[in-house]
């Protein structure tokens, strides 16, 4: 039995249990290891192999508050801190299948469920060591991101008949994938398809035909390989897409579905679901799979601030467009609870103004509630901020969508960074949203036609109707208040006094939509005008 399989290796031991720590360091020094660190969470993990190069990780998944295992895997790997020799394995005594299958997708060098033997573990190191010794440039190129030199090293161990063969197979497809060297590629799959049908053959070819849009194929491929290992979820991936981009939805639905209970912590199968629920119009699942997201990415590399935002515009979202007020009061709490909970994790808002996006937040959560004038208040109060914070531009455009204000709405569209609209979900509510307000605006912008219409004809009482009516779908829209109020002032002028009282009430609550509100200068013009004939129309009332 070797016992210096360890030896001159630096080891790292990342786990918080330090009873562990002590028991594992005793198992590893009796394996030759003397070079032995400990890490407890995964950001002094983190910060430890930025100056020194492990030869052997060992990572507890989970790693209490902070990043857990996988994270700590996505972050080395990011920035270039794990060598191509060093082994990473990941050491758990959990057991779930989700948990084990995401672990597994990412691809550790090895995954070791607790309890262990020594026996198991020298052997799985063993296996590892030999097998990154004898492919050690292929594992430098891949390491350097250099596909054409990948294909080359494969090639020339598959012709020297390496027992790694069927890795080299592999390794070579997915990069002549990349290269988008599809009939290289096929060749080669058919091939070991013809030998054994392996998952990763049956998977790699799905995914080709699939880009090559041979969909029957694919639906076939995946159905293969799902049968072989129900646990497959990267071919329910590729299913749900074949399925989607076929136009079957609800079958794309259920595909994505089960890959997402299988592995969940997957960012390209959260987006995937999002998208799909969106189509079939699944507002819970839409939310549970953005707050998902935000989860998945808060203490990891792909920590980015936009995953919260999107999480919180998700749940406002699916306030807006549910029809039971108990479901959309839930919502509410959660948008409330969501912020609140976000406010004690300063590490996560620095990038932005949080204040500001909150107070867009509840700006949008006040509409809801029917306190259409207090929504804008708040946005007025926060308007002229807008022009620094593009992050939370999105949160303002909806905001005004929401309340009605359409043109201020469009003009703020055109200071949203391209930059900023690549984020899929945010892209996603954008287009849903221009889609309901297109519909809205369609209604709205007939009605003010037609007031304007009667108004021009001189029924001015008929312009004051068909302008209430517009300003129910668009309740804040500040050219509607200006167009109800002329016409409100015209109708006034034209009755008698006794007659005027409820009509005059009703034109000076219009005037609270554009009072001390931020107006475009046309508007503000066209305000400061009728302001002063409804002024003069008071006086004459109290004579």
């Amino acid at each position: 039995m070797d016992n210096k399989t360890l030896e001159n290796q630096r080891v790292l031991i990342v786990d918080d249990q330090r009873a562990f720590q002590l028991m594992f360091k005793g198992i590893l020094y009796q394996m030759g290891a003397t070079n032995v660190a400990f890490s407890p969470t995964g950001e002094q993990a983190l910060a430890k192999c930025a100056t020194v190069s492990y030869d052997v990780l060992f990572v507890d998944y989970h790693l209490g508050v902070g990043k857990n295992g996988k994270q700590l895997l996505e972050d080395l790997r990011e920035k270039k801190l794990l060598a191509p020799h060093s082994i990473f394995m990941l050491v758990t005594g959990e057991n779930k299948v989700p948990m084990v299958m995401s672990a597994v997708e990412l691809e550790p060098d090895d995954y070791l469920v607790k309890p262990f033997s020594q026996n198991v573990l020298r052997s799985r190191i063993q296996r590892i060591q030999r097998k990154k010794s004898q492919l050690a440039a292929l594992y430098q190129a891949l390491f350097d991101d250099q596909p054409e030199r990948a294909i080359e090293l494969c090639q020339q161990a598959i012709a020297s008949e390496s027992r790694y063969q069927q890795f080299c197979k592999r390794v070579m497809v997915e990069n002549l994938l990349i290269l988008h060297r599809y009939d290289e590629a096929e060749l080669i799959l058919l091939n070991s398809l013809n030998q054994h049908r392996s998952g990763w053959a049956l998977l790699l070819q799905a995914k080709l035909c699939f880009e090559l849009q041979r969909f029957d194929e694919s639906l076939a491929l995946c159905q293969e390989a799902i049968e072989s290992n129900r646990y497959f979820a990267e071919a329910y991936d590729i299913q749900a897409m074949t399925y989607q981009a076929t136009g079957d939805q609800e079958q794309a639905f259920s595909s994505i579905q089960t890959a997402a209970e299988i592995a969940p912590y997957s960012m390209p199968r959260q987006y995937l679901l999002i998208e799909i629920a969106r189509k079939l119009n699944n507002v819970p699942l839409q939310v549970q799979a953005s707050k998902q997201l935000y989860e998945i990415t808060r203490r990891s590399i792909k920590q980015d601030i936009v995953h919260l935002l999107n999480y919180i515009r998700t749940v406002i979202d699916a306030a807006v467009r549910t029809d039971d007020p108990n479901q959309r009061n839930r919502y509410l709490q959660e948008v409330s609870l969501a912020l609140q909970r976000v406010k004690r994790d300063e590490g996560m808002t620095r990038e932005i103004d949080f204040g500001l996006f909150e107070a867009l937040c509840q700006a949008r959560l006040e509409s809801l509630s029917g306190a259409q004038y207090q929504a804008k208040k708040t946005y007025a109060a926060v308007a002229d901020q807008l022009s620094e914070q593009h992050q939370v531009l999105p949160d303002a455009i909806f905001l005004l969508n929401q309340i009605g204000e359409f043109e201020q709405a469009q003009s703020l569209t055109q200071l949203v960074p391209a930059e900023l609209m690549k984020n899929p979900l945010l892209k996603t509510l954008f287009s849903d949203q221009q889609h309901f307000v297109d519909k809205k605006q369609q209604q709205f912008g007939e009605l003010n036609k037609a007031g304007i219409k009667s108004y021009k004809e001189g029924n001015f009482n008929a312009a004051v109707k068909q302008f209430e009516a517009a300003l129910e779908l668009a309740p804040m829209n500040t050219g509607s208040a200006l167009n109800l109020i002329q016409a409100s002032i015209q109708l006034l002028n034209s009755q008698q006094k006794r007659k005027s009282a409820e009509l005059f009430d009703r034109c000076k609550k219009t005037f609270r939509v554009v009072d001390n509100m931020p107006l475009p200068e046309h508007h503000r013009v066209r305000y400061k005008e009728l302001l002063q004939q409804f002024d003069k129309l008071r006086d004459e009332m109290r004579r």
